[in-house]
């Protein structure tokens, strides 16, 4: 039996035809709960399998990243995530007070030449910026501001 959203941990709701905002633990369990909010909201939009594979990936890498890195405490924090739909791309919004980094201006992982060479995690960078069709970043006082689109074609 497959998880919904509804087994998952709770977070915040806000949806329109055209924008989705949820608000959710930066833990990582909340990664779950996100994809499968964000993937019942797109369903209906029509978008290719590889599209919505793409926006799934983009979603569990920078989830996960804010989840491991972003917060040098235990304390629990929030993350805000808004979706919106636009004629031509997806654009999604993550908003949290972390760690101030820009992924914009950090360097990827040189990708290895051999199996053995190959080492599990830091390659999550990379992969957004090659799904993606768009990466910003900005700091607002405490809040990091990270905007992804993915083209919808």
């Amino acid at each position: 039996m497959s998880a919904t959203v509804a087994d998952l941990p709770p977070l915040f709701l806000r949806s329109t035809a055209d924008r989705l905002t949820l608000g959710l633990s930066h833990r990582q369990e909340a990664g779950e709960a996100a994809r499968l909010a964000v993937r019942e909201f797109l369903l209906p939009v029509g978008l290719a399998h590889h599209v919505l594979f793409q926006i799934e990936l983009i979603l569990e890498e920078t989830l996960m990243n804010r989840a491991w890195h972003a917060f040098a405490d235990d304390a629990e924090h929030q993350i805000e995530l808004d979706v919106q739909v636009h004629e031509e791309r997806i654009v999604m919004r993550f908003i949290d007070d972390g760690i101030a980094f820009d992924p914009t201006t950090a360097i990827a992982r040189p990708l290895p030449t051999s199996l053995d060479d190959a080492q599990p995690g830091g390659l999550g960078l990379m992969l957004v910026r090659r799904f993606a069709e768009s990466v910003s970043y900005q700091r607002d006082g405490q809040r990091n501001i990270l905007t992804i689109g993915v083209a919808r074609a």
